[in-house]
Parts: C-alpha cells; structure tokens; sequence
C-alpha cells in the first residue's frame, strides 16, 4: 500500500502535504513584506502508482477521477480552495492524469492556514505571531494523521486513505516496502526511495532559526523522505521562525 499525496499542502499547504508513493510533490511558499504571499505546488504521480490506483477503483467500483484513469480532480480542487476566505485561486490544473499543479494568492499567512481548527488544536499546523516574529510548526504523528483529510480533499477518497500509515506503528520500512512490492511490483520500492515532499518557505525578511530543513540563500527547505511520512513510526516536527520587514 504505498502513496499519498501528501499533506502539507493545501488550505494550510504547508508540508505539505498528501504524499503518494512513487510520488514527488515540491511545493513553495513566498511571503511578501506586507505578509501577504503565494503558494504554488507541482505534484507528480508515477504512471506505476496511477495504474495501480486506477485498477483499484475499477475493481471497487469506485467513481471519481481514478475512474477515468486520473489522480486529481482538479475541478474539485479549485473548489475547495475558492470557499476559503483571502485564497485566490491563480492555478488549479491536471497538465497530464498524473501531474497536478496549483498556485494560490493569499492575503495573509494566517488565510492559508485558517479555518482549520482542529488542525491547529491537534498541534498538526500551528502558527505563532508575536511582534514581528512569526513562527510555522509542523507535526505529524499517527494520533493526528486522520485530520489531514480536512486539508487536502484527494485524502478523503477511500482508496487513497487505506495507503497511508495503519494500525499501531509496529509496521517497518522494510514491511512497507516489502508489501508495496507485493502489491505493485518490483519496481515500487526503488520509485518510493526515491520519492519526496519537498517544501521551500522563502520570507521577506530573515530567518532567525529553523528545524528539520536546510537554508538555502534567503529560503529554507524542508526534504521529506515519503517513506517516513507513510510509514509515520515516529514523529515527525518542522519549524521556522522569521521576521518580517527586514
């Protein structure tokens, strides 16, 4: 069972975020002087991964893009993104069935991550503004992964829920490895190595410290290995703190 399209993405983006095995999903958000910004994210599927999805949803009978041999209903996706206050919608497209892209304006960071209350209250996504110090968290960790479906709508198709992490934690890299390779052959445990979430948060201003990523001129950049995020055996914590208007 491999693949999620991650999460860090979406009305909160930020980590993005659903992950999908034999999946790269790179993703940035730039903020501007005045907190306003923009995030943009290119998700890519391997055609190994979107047949495997697809044959599922034949044999479950299952409606929705998967149906027609695509991963992302980007019809869907925009909607979703239009009904959140200060979100414009700049780019909400499906170039190929196994490619999505998606660019969003926002007024201020706290409208792309608002509205998502049980997030905030579960520790997945929280924001700390004090002053001119804003401060981004991430946390994942088995206990809080079902929230993610409120921030991202391809996590609550059925079929894509059951490839994320399950049961207790007792599964290895090598377990999930070895049933990917089960389930969709020997190619799927080296595209899966290789896949990752990649997240790039450039601020106006300077970065006073970060956690879990490194710096990259004026950005930083956090690299998550999709394995760890679907096999989720221990937590996984991100951060940044920046100040504005320097």
């Amino acid at each position: 069972m491999p693949c999620r399209l991650r999460a860090f993405l979406s009305g909160s983006c930020l980590l993005g975020a659903l992950t999908l095995a034999s999946c790269t999903v790179n993703q940035t958000i730039v903020i501007a002087e005045d907190g306003s910004g923009t995030f943009a994210m290119h998700a890519e599927v391997s055609s190994l991964l979107r047949d495997y999805l697809a044959s599922l949803a034949d044999l479950s009978g299952t409606a929705g893009p998967l149906k027609e041999g695509r991963v992302f209903d980007a019809a869907a996706i925009r909607k979703d993104f239009q009904s959140r206050p200060g979100i414009i919608v700049r780019k909400a497209l499906t170039p190929t069935p196994s490619v999505l892209d998606i660019e969003l304006g926002f007024d201020t960071l706290q409208d792309l991550l608002g509205g998502r209350d049980a997030l905030k209250d579960a520790g997945i996504l929280v924001l700390v503004e004090a002053g001119n110090r804003t401060t981004l968290k991430l946390h994942l960790d088995r206990a809080t992964w079902g929230e993610l479906s409120a921030l991202f709508p391809p996590l609550r198709d059925p079929l894509v829920a059951q490839l994320g992490p399950q049961g207790s934690g007792q599964v290895t890299d090598d377990d999930y490895l070895a049933m990917i390779r089960f389930s969709m052959g020997d190619a799927a445990p080296g595209l899966l190595k290789k896949s990752f979430v990649t997240l790039t948060i450039r601020p106006h201003g300077e970065i006073i410290s970060q956690s879990g990523g490194t710096m990259n001129g004026g950005a930083v950049v956090f690299r998550i290995p999709v394995l760890r995020i679907l096999v989720l055996d221990r937590p996984l914590d991100y951060s940044v703190t920046f100040r504005q208007g320097e």
